[in-house]
């Protein structure tokens, strides 16, 4: 065999043998001082951290207001059929002639009368829809308080050491998964 050949097996067999080395004793194999590897641990305990959060709700309601202003109720209830009266004779006074001059004077009056109340009650009913209350939106705030999950306390296990650590959310591990770690060493006072 070439010398090259030989040496490539030579080398093919000594990485073989160290790889198989390796194997058989993992805990020999220990990191490089001041390097960053992987590693697994397993998960013996999750505790989920919640926090109580206020979550205020609006409320609203429909609710009779204050009443529209209202005008000031005449003082005589029967104005509007004595101005109505006044105002029918005239014109039946000024339309009639001769004789049936007072026939239409007193017609006038009668239709004019009439007319008055019933534009007097219409104004009437008018003014007591418009104090009738209108509807108003009235809201207010009451406390909704709800859980919310804010992180984790996550115990595991990693060569033989049991190690507890905070996680700021809620990891999707569950307890008896094995999970990959990234482990960094450093030689203390050194880093």
């Amino acid at each position: 065999m070439h010398t090259k050949a030989k040496l490539a097996v030579i080398t093919l067999v000594l990485i073989s043998t160290t790889a198989n080395a390796q194997a058989a004793n993992p805990q020999t194999q220990q990191p490089a001082k001041g390097s960053t590897y992987r590693d697994t641990a397993h998960i013996t305990e999750i505790r989920i951290l919640t926090q109580r959060v206020n979550q205020p709700q609006q409320i609203c309601n429909q609710v009779p207001g204050a009443p529209a202003q209202a005008k000031a109720q005449p003082k005589h209830p029967y104005g509007g059929a004595v101005i109505g009266g006044v105002a029918g004779g005239l014109i039946g006074h000024t339309a009639g002639e001769g004789s049936g001059k007072d026939a239409a004077t007193a017609g006038g009056a009668v239709i004019g009368a009439m007319v008055g109340e019933h534009m007097q009650k219409q104004a009437a009913a008018a003014q007591a829809q418009a104090q009738a209350p209108t509807m108003v939106t009235q809201c207010y705030y009451v406390d909704s308080w709800v859980e919310r999950q804010s992180g984790a306390i996550v115990t595991y296990t990693w060569r033989g050491r049991t190690m507890t650590e905070t996680l700021p959310y809620v990891p999707t591990f569950h307890a008896g998964d094995d999970v990959p770690l990234s482990v960094s060493t450093a030689l203390a006072g050194h880093a």
